[in-house]
């Protein structure tokens, strides 16, 4: 089907039926659909029925009066997305030809009968309010799993039947009490707010694992996962104890266990950055072997007093013999936020004068967790975190919020000294801030708008002063409540270079980088004072944060 009559098609349909309560059509030669199609926001919808047309994509969205649902004649569907659908009921789509199936926010659904769909790769299920046991014995060719908001489910079972399963992503079950995930291919595992799950065992049966987050499952104290040697991404809550030796993490913080007394992170020699900044109650550290060539014990009590008595012969904290140890110092906290594609991640590699963190210059998201690093300038130290980006092309609203609250409560035991909004000067929308502004009020207080300030990125005539004022005082005047605004430009340096001109144009965009460097850091360094924004525990924030619909 040509690009066109796709098009022609999708207007075709929405003019016929976006206002009807009934849609129903059996395909034949005068009229049938190929390709996909997209019902979208039909508001008087209550039925759709569709039979035997040649559609192989069929999304349907934030129907709100749609109660049923007929597929059952359709067996050229593959891919299959029912979201925003609260009043729906009953769903058949029965064609065994299905191997991309989605269905969120459709919470009078009914359990879904998995076993007709035999050739599912990827399954989305969220908002089931009455399932109580899962099955996945039926699905065998299962490449991904992501299981949501399911307040009633206790069990998933025969997981280990789907051999091929790379990502599975358990999140808000609050009533899981066990999870088998061994499967040899499990490369990505993500639990969150699974309440009653306690324990994370045997991760030598996912010997291709790659990443792992155990987040805001209270009942899970202890993870050892020395077993996963291929483990480079590690994201935990609320452990007393972690044993992640023998892996490839590069990057860790246990920041979100402000409880946590036994850390080993030995023998990894691709670990380079370890935070620990906000594990006060921290007895055992081992970090030895490692590449790691600073680390911060500044708030912990009782490795800073082992430390200063014995040094490098101490039993509770090992390490390697060149790390240089930071005792005391204080440090201020940049969180920065914003759009996908606004350049965040540009101004963490500018602001830290570091290319750790990866830039991209189109709309894909490629921040799929906060990221942070610590700097200096003219005396003072700072931390940078980077953060998901607001309409992440992979996660939904509650996903991407959820993350950037659990970066809010990884940053040091002091708080937030300042969050950076950057926005884009192409798609600038005073709209978009002040609903930004709207939940970070909601979810973190009133005070914390104090904090806040808007770095407008990719500015062109940001070293001229009255171009930055006049733009500033016209913004001011709309964005409610005002907020300061840094002009900055950050050219892209990573390009590929072929020839002379190239080479010139990374220098020039260099030089550029640095003149929004030292504005930026000069505003901070003026800025960032004594005061911080306190935090409290991620939990209290979690109930606030923004559903998906």
């Amino acid at each position: 089907m040509s690009k066109n009559k796709g098009q022609k098609d999708q207007q075709w349909f929405d003019e016929k039926y976006s206002k009807e309560k009934v849609i129903a059509i059996t395909g034949g030669r005068r009229l049938n659909f190929t390709g996909s199609l997209k019902i979208e926001v039909f508001k008087n919808l209550e039925s759709i029925n569709l039979k035997k047309l040649k559609l192989t994509s069929l999304e349907i969205s934030n129907c709100t009066q749609l109660n049923k649902v007929d597929l059952s004649e359709h067996s050229k569907l593959t891919s299959l997305s029912v979201t925003g659908c609260p009043k729906l009921t009953t769903l058949n789509c029965s064609s065994n030809g299905l191997t991309s199936l989605e269905i969120s926010g459709c919470y009078q659904l009914k359990n879904t009968d998995l076993s007709k769909f035999t050739k599912l790769k990827s399954l989305y299920l969220r908002g089931y309010q009455n399932i109580i046991t899962f099955d996945c014995s039926s699905t065998e060719k299962l490449i991904s799993l992501r299981i949501s908001e399911c307040p009633q489910i206790k069990n998933i079972t025969n997981l280990s039947k789907s051999s091929k399963l790379d990502s599975l992503s358990v999140i808000d079950c609050p009533e899981l009490a066990k999870l088998d995930y061994s499967t040899n291919a499990l490369t990505s595992l993500e639990i969150s707010g699974c309440k009653q799950l306690n324990k994370i065992a045997n991760l030598s049966k996912a010997p291709k694992l790659m990443s792992l987050s155990i987040i805001y499952c209270p009942k899970i104290t202890e993870l050892d996962c020395s077993s996963a040697e291929k483990l480079t991404e590690l994201e935990v809550s609320d452990l007393t104890t972690l044993n992640c030796s023998n892996t490839s993490i590069k990057i860790l913080s246990v920041n979100l266990c402000p409880g946590i007394k036994i850390l080993d992170c030995s023998n990894n020699d691709k670990l380079i950055n370890l935070d620990i900044s906000n594990c006060s109650k921290l007895e055992f550290l081992d970090c030895s072997n490692s590449k790691l060539t600073s680390l911060d014990i500044s708030n912990c009590e009782f490795l800073l007093e082992d430390y200063e008595q014995n040094s490098n012969k101490s039993k509770m904290f090992k390490y390697p013999s060149d790390l240089k140890i930071i005792q005391k110092g204080i440090t201020k906290n940049l969180i920065i936020i914003g759009r996908t594609g606004s350049g965040k991640s540009t101004l963490s590699n500018v602001l830290t004068g570091s290319e750790d963190f990866e830039e991209s210059d189109c709309s894909n998201s490629v921040t799929m967790n906060f990221q942070k690093k610590g700097f200096e300038w003219n005396g003072k130290s700072f931390n940078v975190v980077d953060n998901v980006g607001f309409y992440n092309t992979h996660l939904s609203v509650n996903e991407v919020w959820h993350k950037i609250a659990r970066s809010f409560c990884s940053t040091m035991s002091e708080g937030i000294s300042q969050i950076l909004l950057v926005v884009d000067d192409s798609r600038f929308s005073e709209a978009e801030v002040e609903k930004i502004f709207g939940l970070l009020n909601s979810i973190f207080e009133n005070d914390i708008l104090d904090y806040v300030t808007i770095v407008r990125t990719k500015f062109s005539n940001f070293k001229s002063k009255k171009e930055c004022d006049a733009d500033k005082k016209l913004r001011n005047e709309i964005i409610n409540p005002r907020r300061d605004i840094v002009y900055v430009n950050n050219p892209p340096t990573n390009i590929q270079i072929t020839d002379e001109e190239d080479e010139e144009v990374v220098i020039i965009n260099k030089k550029i980088r640095e003149r929004s460097r030292k504005i930026m850091l000069d505003y901070l360094y003026k800025t960032c004072q004594d005061n911080y924004f306190k935090l409290k525990p991620l939990d209290q924030y979690v109930s606030r944060l923004p559903n998906n619909q």
